[in-house]
């Protein structure tokens, strides 16, 4: 649903804007370089009029559709050498991305051979190099590259739609040129989009910033979000699309500046300064989804990178068992920051940070992610699977299921396990059953109150094809915890807890560093304690709270695994959260 929809009021202001921006490019039609990524623009009259005049090829929705997430296995990435423009990243990063995936890299045929010999020299695994022959108009192979999505008999296909610049004909054109060019179907959506503004956890949930999404289908379609919604759901499976308001409040309103899904149930959330003034909105953008119940059924778990001067932090690439980081140049510390956010957020990630190209700078509307676009594996092993999280109530046995299958012409699944350990002993592996078709089952047995269990699934095909779930395996586990009788932090009789204030632990689970926030309680000191499952005070502190977002940050890395409760209380008031260390 849409959140603080002012669509009225943003249309009139967003036309007001693009009204002024072509009066100014009346006597100018090349947009300066320094605002290009602001725009993702190249000409002024990208940004108005009567879309590209191509065609777009509308068709019947594919048969149940799925869009596929961005950190599921991929094969290899779309990057893109406008002849204009040259490369928007780095040689450092293609050949990063070439040592243990594909590059497609689109490249007119006249440009390749220079291409080629500038990559050989910057260590380019060539082996892993593919040149795709056709031209494009610009470096933001983000916005205008096909959606990849899971359909009918465990096919891949793509979807095309109308990309939301005028005056680029190329880009616009080149969704048809890789359905020729990888032989997939290709399905055209009749909306108005791009890449930036769209991303999908690969459960049927999907997020864009609706000054974008829903102003611009206004204007070509006269759509309204309830039928933007239909359309996404019968050509993408998106069954909760939510259309958000833009914290960071440029002009571009792409979700990639601010905000990633980085698992099913985790996401990145800028921080700014508490001096911005959009500070607020940030802020409020963070408790919404914390406040928000994943398509695993938990709350997210919300992550916070720092940019005090629009570091593109959310900016980022995840492929396979990497993540790839937009580091500003001189920013050292937040550069440092923002890795261990990533490293904390996705244990067992390779994190790495990338400066920029010294002709195409990163900006806070404009960095790594923009250029780049995973390209899913097309015989992918998927392990559909929604597990067992948080603090559980006791039962004698728990049964996990889950549908385990490939793409394509991946092969027959010849193994699948469970991995698992209870508190801190090592882990063990129990095979599952297989049920039929795709359905394997397996049943926690003789489990007790109190204990932690940490789980993983692992599948293999007869081609060696293995994976996990979660993607990431035994450093990232599902953990659940078995509730041991009451809850041990019931307040004094003269404490209320019956005010509309509230607390919130993130990450959950955490494993280094804690943090709280309190909203809409009364000002003032309050004593924090955090209890164990035994009711035993492990930690005492003092914070001060408001009614506006306060928070403090603590250091836990030295407390044993296991579920914890925090109560924050002064002579009136009292407030709990419970949070799980790993």
């Amino acid at each position: 649903m849409p959140l603080f929809l002012r669509y009225g009021i943003m249309k009139k202001v967003f036309f007001s804007i693009l009204s002024l921006l072509c009066a100014t490019a009346m006597f100018a039609q090349e947009i300066p370089q320094e605002l290009q990524g602001k725009y993702h623009a190249l000409r002024w009259e990208e940004l108005s009029g009567p879309r590209n005049s191509r065609s777009l090829i509308v068709t019947d929705p594919p048969e149940n559709p799925r869009s596929i997430a961005e950190f599921e296995p991929n094969q290899g990435v779309i990057v893109a050498y406008p002849q204009s423009m040259g490369f928007g990243i780095p040689n450092s990063l293609i050949a990063e991305l070439s040592e243990d995936d594909t590059v497609y890299l689109i490249c007119n045929s006249s440009n390749q051979n220079s291409v080629r010999n500038e990559l050989q020299n910057s260590g380019v695994n060539m082996n892993h190099l593919k040149f795709v022959s056709t031209t494009v108009n610009s470096y933001w192979a983000r916005d205008y590259s096909p959606w990849f999505i899971e359909y009918g008999d465990k096919q891949v296909g793509m979807i095309d739609y109308k990309y939301n610049r005028n005056d680029r004909p190329y880009d616009d054109e080149v969704t048809n040129f890789f359905g020729t060019y990888f032989g997939k179907q290709v399905f055209g959506m009749q909306v108005v989009h791009t890449g930036g503004n769209y991303m999908t956890d690969g459960l049927g949930v999907a997020a864009s910033c609706y000054q974008s999404l829903d102003v611009e289908n206004d204007d070509e379609y006269g759509y309204t979000p309830a039928q933007l919604d239909t359309i996404f759901k019968n050509y993408l499976g998106i069954n909760n699309y939510m259309h958000l308001d833009d914290p960071l409040g440029a002009y571009i309103r792409h979700i990639d500046c601010w905000g990633k899904f980085i698992d099913v149930d985790k996401v990145i959330i800028t921080r700014v300064p508490s001096s911005k003034p959009n500070y607020a909105e940030y802020e409020a953008m963070a408790d919404y989804w914390a406040n928000q119940t994943s398509s695993y059924g938990n709350k997210y778990k919300v992550y916070r990178t720092y940019s005090p001067n629009s570091e593109p932090y959310s900016n980022s690439l995840i492929l396979n068992k990497k993540v790839y980081l937009a580091f500003p140049n001189n920013d050292a510390t937040n550069n440092a920051n923002a890795k261990a956010v990533y490293e904390e957020a996705m244990p067992g990630y390779e994190v790495i940070g990338f400066s920029p190209r010294s002709s195409a700078p990163w900006e806070g509307t404009d960095a790594l992610h923009c250029r780049t676009h995973e390209v899913p594996r097309f015989d992918m092993l998927r392990i559909a699977h929604y597990p067992i999280l948080d603090t559980v109530e006791y039962a004698e046995s728990y049964t996990i299921t889950a549908n385990i299958y490939t793409l394509g012409n991946g092969g027959a699944i010849t193994s699948a396990e469970v991995f698992f350990k209870i508190d801190d002993s090592e882990y063990i592996s129990e095979a599952m059953t297989n049920v039929s078709g795709d359905e394997y089952t397996f049943t926690f047995e003789g489990l007790q109150r109190g204990q932690t269990i940490s789980y993983y699934i692992k599948a293999e095909t007869e081609y060696g094809q293995e994976q996990t779930h979660p993607f990431i395996g035994e450093p990232d586990p599902h953990v659940f915890v078995i509730e041991n009788g009451d809850d041990p932090i019931d307040p004094p009789a003269s404490i209320s807890t019956t005010d509309d204030g509230y607390i919130k632990c993130f990450p959950n689970p955490a494993t280094e560093v804690l943090y709280f926030i309190s909203n809409n309680v009364d000002e003032g000191s309050y004593h924090v304690e955090i209890i164990n499952q035994h009711g035993a005070v492990v930690m005492k502190l003092v914070t001060d709270a408001s009614s506006k977002w306060e928070g403090a940050c603590i250091d836990i890395s030295d407390m044993a695994a296991g579920l914890y409760f925090v109560r924050m209380y002064n002579g009136k008031k009292s407030y709990t959260c419970k949070f799980s260390k790993l």
